[in-house]
């Protein structure tokens, strides 16, 4: 059985993430808010933490089901170990192999830094929140790159 190139894994991997994210997460943003009302930057149902808490989730959920399957390629040897890219001396190599800790701290990483990102544009921008449908394209784009990212970096922890 001949093993596959590892950026090519990556890509297609990263992108059936991306496109079941994209579709997913306004579905259950479309589930929480039926009514399609205004949302407000802050508060319970606010923009900054369903954005936390879609990191985290979405973080976990895509380092559970990647790292099963990257386990299951290397086991049938379509996929070489320690033939990817090592992440260097970054913090990746530094993140627990576990799928659930590493998702884990993975999804807390990006929520520590995409709140206050999010939290900044919309200050600079003078916005108090987002129209639901405004919120929900921006959730699609924003979720399939975050899809596509946690898949990259999980494939290559998980390689290391």
């Amino acid at each position: 059985m001949m093993t596959q190139p590892v950026r090519v894994y990556i890509r297609a991997q990263g992108i059936i993430a991306a496109v079941i994210n994209m579709a997913l997460n306004p579905l259950i943003s479309w589930a929480r808010n039926p009514r399609m009302e205004y949302m407000s930057l802050a508060g319970d149902n606010g923009i900054l933490v369903d954005a936390a808490a879609t990191a985290v989730i979405l973080s976990l959920l895509v380092s559970l089901f990647v790292t099963a399957g990257v386990r299951r390629e290397v086991k049938a040897g379509r996929l070489a170990a320690a033939s990817g890219p090592t992440g260097g001396g970054g913090l990746l190599p530094r993140l627990p192999r576990a799928a659930w800790a590493l998702g884990l701290a993975i999804g807390l990483l990006v929520a520590l830094a995409i709140v206050p990102f999010i939290l900044g544009l919309f200050r600079l921008a003078a916005l108090p929140g987002l129209p639901f449908r405004k919120f929900v394209l921006l959730k699609a784009a924003a979720t399939a790159l975050l899809g596509y990212a946690v898949t990259r970096w999980v494939i290559i922890r998980q390689l290391a």
